[in-house]
Parts: C-alpha cells; structure tokens; sequence
C-alpha cells in the first residue's frame, strides 16, 4: 500500500480505436479497488484543465499517464519518465494554443501542466504505439490483450516506492 498520493490519468479521445488505448486502460483501471491516495482520473479532457491539479490537497506526488501515439517505433507498450525540460517560450505558446483548441496529446498535457506548475515530480508515461487511429469503439485484439499487462504495470508503479 501506497503511503504517497498517486493520479492515474488516460490521456486521448475517444472511439478512436487504439488511439483510445489511453483512455480505455484507464476505465479498466477505474473499475479496480484502490487505496486511499490513487486516484484514477480521465484526463483526455484537455491539457489546461490538468492545470487544476496544482490545487489539489494535498498534492499529487506521483502522476502515472496512459496514452498512445504514432511515431514510427515498432508496435508495443513503451514506458518512459518525464524529464521536466520544458521547450521554448514560442512552443509552450503554440501548445497552450493548441490545447485551448482541443488538441489532447500527452506531450500537450506535459509540457502545459508543467509550465503551469501543475507536475508532481514523478511522472511516468505508458504509452501504446499504433498504427493510427480509426473510427471505431473497439481496440485491436493486439491492444486488448496488453490490457492485463498495462493493468499489472500500472498498479505496480501506483503503489510501489
């Protein structure tokens, strides 16, 4: 059990197939018990609103994101950590544009919450790279079935040191 306060957020939109993964692992990992202090929340709502975060009380220590995104890397689940190096004022600019216009991206999300203040400094990122989003509801039986694994990951990094 975790004695940290811990926010697992899935990051996308929705009825994107794989795209949706983010969003999609979260719901599963919604539907699970957790303890006091892990929170699980949908944060494909948009990057300013992540801002909100910094008012929470206490706060988050450790922010565990899910998502995918298509960079052309081979199929799979890659996990990485923020670093907290934000780009140039003009890009920062150009992302808080860009999420007031409804672009949900983790890097959006990242690079706006942290400018903002609103990061905790341990934030882990999850991310499924796919092929590109199509319009329909359900994952590919490939991203179905690293639900499970996902699940175990994130709970291991929820509630461990």
């Amino acid at each position: 059990m975790t004695a940290a306060r811990v926010l697992i957020g899935g990051v996308g939109y929705r009825w994107q197939g794989d795209a949706s993964f983010g969003l999609v692992a979260g719901d599963a990992l919604a539907r699970l018990s957790w303890p006091f202090g892990v929170d699980v929340m949908d944060l494909g709502y948009g990057a300013l609103l992540v801002t909100d975060l910094r008012a929470a009380a206490p706060p988050y220590e450790r922010l565990i994101l899910l998502g995918a995104a298509s960079r052309g890397r081979p199929p799979g689940l890659y996990e990485t950590r923020w670093e907290g190096v934000l780009p140039d004022a003009e890009e920062i600019q150009a992302r808080v544009r860009e999420a007031g216009a409804g672009v949900v991206e983790i890097e959006h999300l990242l690079v706006v919450a942290q400018h903002f203040g609103a990061l905790p400094k341990d934030v882990r990122i999850l991310e499924l790279e796919h092929g590109g989003a199509t319009a329909r509801e359900a994952l590919s039986s490939e991203a179905e079935a690293m639900l499970p694994a996902v699940i175990e990951r994130v709970r291991a990094a929820a509630l461990g040191p």
